[in-house]
């Protein structure tokens, strides 16, 4: 699997923007790089923008979307072969609460009142936690079937629980885009590929490269 570069409309928080899971994706229009994953997807608008990663989260299961959601774009998820849930709830920027794999997830304790709701819809074990006091855990890590990496200054308490929560072979902590450590705002992965900032250095994919790659 190779780690590519990208950036959508000049913007390298890829994270912001697409949503990717192994079966299933949502995606902003003119996302270029959208058949990398391989993926059943909906290329659509949520909540008026483009912020599709913002405000999406996810596993192969289920996509789970705000009740923002415009009527038209929940007809265009309906058209799609994306499996969704719509989420009701005052913190809509789901992909910034969530980090989810087919495995497990962690969720924000913003979230804690929906936290068997988004089970049931995920089909997985669901804890609250955080990331380097980060309550935005799905903006302070990436994550996959096999390995995670999470904001640099996360404890190692903090990555065992993820790793743990999300049934993980590997974690470390790392950055993106030259030293950001929110790299789950900065880059978008499934167990087939995975996209990062451009601005991404080559230590820094490297690292990615190592934990979250599957060697067999």
């Amino acid at each position: 699997m190779e780690i590519e570069r990208h950036n959508y409309e000049g913007n390298t928080n890829l994270g912001f923007y697409a949503t990717a899971t192994n079966t299933q994706s949502i995606f902003p229009p003119e996302f270029q790089k959208k058949e990398s994953f391989g993926t059943d997807y909906c290329e659509t608008y949520i909540a008026r923008t483009r912020l599709v990663g913002l405000f999406t989260a996810g596993n192969s299961n289920c996509i789970l979307v705000p009740d923002t959601i415009t009527d038209r774009e929940r007809e265009k998820l309906e058209e799609s072969d994306v499996n969704f849930h719509v989420i009701e709830t005052r913190d809509t920027a789901l992909g910034n609460l969530i980090l989810a794999n087919d495995s497990g997830a962690v969720i924000s304790e913003n979230l804690e009142d929906s936290k068997e709701e988004i089970e049931e819809a995920l089909e997985v074990p669901v804890e609250v936690g955080s990331i380097a006091g980060v309550k935005t855990v799905g903006t302070a890590a990436v994550a996959n079937s096999y390995g995670a990496v999470i904001h640099r200054d996360a404890s190692e308490e903090d990555a065992e629980h993820i790793k743990e929560v999300l049934d993980l072979e590997d974690i470390d902590i790392g950055t993106v885009n030259m030293g950001s450590p929110f790299v789950g705002s900065g880059s978008v992965a499934t167990d087939n590929a995975i996209l990062v900032g451009e601005d991404t250095s080559g230590p820094e994919i490297g690292r990615i490269d190592r934990t979250m790659v599957d060697r067999d």
